[in-house]
């Protein structure tokens, strides 16, 4: 397992490129990425956590335009992203035929969140491709917002760690955007409040 600075943003690149998995600090919690049509590092993210694979994994994209290219986005969908992202919102969407069905564990559905934290954002643009960014830590057990509580727990089952704690505190909020009837999944930083307020806007 190797650590990495923050400033080794080409190396952590290339890491992932090579298949491996890497945990970081992102603006909710802290995450465990792959490149997202590395089929072989997706099953080895499910092994790290022992997480079911009937859940399927969600995604980080840079912008709305590469969301664009995974994802069909409905009109709705795109004011609420104008208003809210980069930021913690997780939205789900109808995907596009790019996304192999094993990411999504057969469904026709993915969820995809654009960060608040520009290293991550640079790191995407620099592959050029969406990760699948997974919470980093053992499945039901709780959230992990430190570097080095990640290291002690998930040390011996990943491939990297950056040394970058997480900024957040609570997993993003999620919203299924994947019709024209907004449902609010899960609740965190961002309010079903706000989100239905925007909509009216």
């Amino acid at each position: 397992m190797k650590l990495f600075e923050v400033e080794e943003i080409e190396e952590i690149k290339n890491e992932l490129l090579q298949g491996s998995i890497i945990a970081f600090g992102t603006d909710t919690v802290f995450g465990l990425a792959c490149i997202y049509d590395d089929l072989k590092a997706i099953e080895k993210i499910y092994e790290a956590k022992g997480r079911d694979k009937l859940k399927a994994l969600p995604m980080m994209c840079s912008n709305i335009e590469m969301v664009d290219k995974v994802a069909y986005i409905n009109e709705i969908d795109k004011k609420i992203m104008n208003k809210f992202t980069p930021g913690p919102l997780t939205i789900i969407f109808k995907k596009k035929e790019i996304v192999d069905d094993y990411i999504t564990s057969g469904r026709d559905t993915i969820g995809i969140r654009i960060p608040n934290d520009k290293w991550i954002l640079d790191l995407i643009d620099s592959i050029n491709k969406p990760l699948l960014v997974t919470s980093a830590n053992i499945s039901n057990e709780d959230n992990i917002l430190k570097w080095k509580d990640v290291l002690e727990k998930m040390g011996e089952r990943i491939d990297g760690l950056v040394k970058k704690d997480a900024i957040g505190k609570r997993a993003s909020t999620i919203i299924d955007g994947s019709s024209d009837e907004i449902k609010i999944l899960r609740e965190g930083p961002i309010s079903l409040k706000e989100i239905m307020d925007c909509i009216k806007e």
